[in-house]
């Protein structure tokens, strides 16, 4: 069955998805959140649970109303369901978005699962993907408003990115805290070197019964998993009355990975500054004006960050992981696109003995990344579907490492590579489209002039 046949048959069958419930459980020892969702085919309801618990500490305060962001947090990780058959009707019982809400949310499901839709074959318009229905229209939220501090929290994923973040801002803001909704070794080990900024929260899907409808056929591919990371960031802030909510995200996130059906299909959508400044927008519109959300690496490219990294961050040389093969492994696979990638970005600034120690070879004498290689390196190559930067950062990269080589030395990926002789322009970008805080640029323009580009 071809994928476009089965998304048609899917949303036949399986023509409703229902946001049921979503419930706050508040004790002395956990802030525990509770969604129930349901999917209807043709009258057989599945049901799923999924919850999010939070560990309290002194430092917590759930003396403000919550359930406006809680019930958008139930938005968010409603995805991870609907996507299994993608039915056109979305019924909310638990709350009321007005037009414009339902506009956005449409919108972030598109764009969002656009990697989704281009690998299932699916020809589907944004208008047409979702149509969102509120069933207790009486059911509206207030604004939250509350004093927060000049405080930062930082989503920490385990690679190199929001490491850099923190390592910058951490003079600055002492009292920093820090999460990571990635439970993998490389995310659990830094935030137990750093005990005292870390919040514990554990993210719990009904993954049992996602893997059942995956081995029935149903669909499954890419979320925008930092679209959800958003949403429970600000509750976060709330709850920690902390006013700054910092991304790691670079200028890089914004590019496309190919376009489709009119569409430009964005692996890293919800990471872009077209999410971002989306995000900020409603946020401020329909949520609370009290905690601002931004990423602090915006004005920079993948060059920058990765020299930021090998200056700054050498304690984590040996612990950071950005390879989704490995990292459960607590490895680097060395065959992945992000494994390929990341080392490109690091191999003129970390010592080759030492870079190699970290990834466990020298993945660029590696032949059987050869495509990989070219889809990072060629513009009419299809790029790799994960976090990677633009063409011309991995090229600058190459080029750079070519020229450090002799013919003889070169390893296999750099033997019929042609070196750029156009010069990649290096220039940090911190007018242009970002939304770092005065603060914020001034910390990242100090940190930057210390290196040699």
């Amino acid at each position: 069955m071809v994928p476009m046949k089965k998304f048609q048959e899917l949303r036949k069958k399986s023509n409703t998805f229902i946001y049921k419930s979503y419930e706050i459980i508040d004790n002395e020892e956990k802030v525990i959140l509770k969604f129930h969702y349901q999917l209807d085919e043709e009258g057989e309801i599945t049901d799923f649970f999924h919850q999010l618990s939070l560990d309290k500490n002194e430092k917590i305060s759930t003396d403000f109303a919550m359930e406006n962001i809680v019930f958008h947090i139930g938005m968010a990780e409603a995805i991870s369901y609907y996507k299994i058959a993608v039915p056109k009707e979305f019924v909310i019982e638990c709350g009321t978005l007005n037009e414009a809400q339902k506009l956005w949310f449409a919108k972030l499901y598109f764009n969002g699962l656009g990697e989704f839709i281009y690998l299932n074959s699916i020809d589907v318009k944004q208008d047409e993907l979702v149509h969102f229905t509120s069933t207790c229209n009486d059911k509206t939220f207030d604004k939250i408003s509350l004093k927060t501090q000049e405080n930062i929290i930082i989503p920490i994923g385990g690679g190199k990115d929001s490491l850099v973040s923190y390592e910058l801002l951490k003079d600055e803001f002492p009292d920093a805290f820090m999460f990571s909704m990635n439970p993998i070794v490389a995310s659990e080990d830094i935030l137990k070197k750093h005990p005292e900024h870390a919040i514990e929260l554990k993210r719990e899907l009904d993954l049992k019964k996602i893997l059942d409808f995956n081995e029935r056929g149903y669909l499954n591919g890419h979320i925008p998993f930092s679209s959800i990371v958003g949403f429970i960031s600000i509750w976060l802030g709330l709850l920690y009355k902390t006013k700054y909510i910092v991304l790691s995200n670079e200028s890089s996130a914004n590019e496309e990975n190919i376009i489709y059906n009119g569409q430009r299909i964005n692996h890293q959508y919800s990471k872009s500054i077209e999410f971002e400044n989306d995000f900020r927008e409603y946020i401020s519109s329909f949520i609370t004006d009290d905690v601002e959300y931004f990423s602090f690496l915006r004005p920079l490219d993948e060059i920058h960050i990765a020299q930021l990294f090998a200056t700054f961050a050498k304690e984590y040389f040996f612990t950071f992981r950005s390879c989704n093969v490995g990292s459960k492994r607590n490895e680097w696979c060395g065959k992945c696109p992000k494994c390929l990638f990341t080392y490109i970005m690091l191999c003129n600034y970390i010592d080759d003995a030492i870079l190699q120690k970290i990834f466990g070879k020298d993945i660029l004498d590696d032949a059987q990344l050869q495509e990989l290689f070219d889809g990072l390196s060629q513009s009419d190559a299809l790029k790799p579907f994960e976090c990677v930067g633009t063409y011309d950062e991995v090229n600058y990269a190459l080029s750079k490492k070519y020229h450090s080589y002799s013919q003889r030395e070169l390893p296999y990926l750099l033997k019929n590579y042609k070196p750029k002789d156009t010069p990649y322009d290096l220039h940090v970008n911190y007018n242009g489209q970002n939304n770092l805080p005065k603060k914020f640029k001034k910390i990242l323009k100090s940190n930057v002039e210390k290196l040699n580009f």
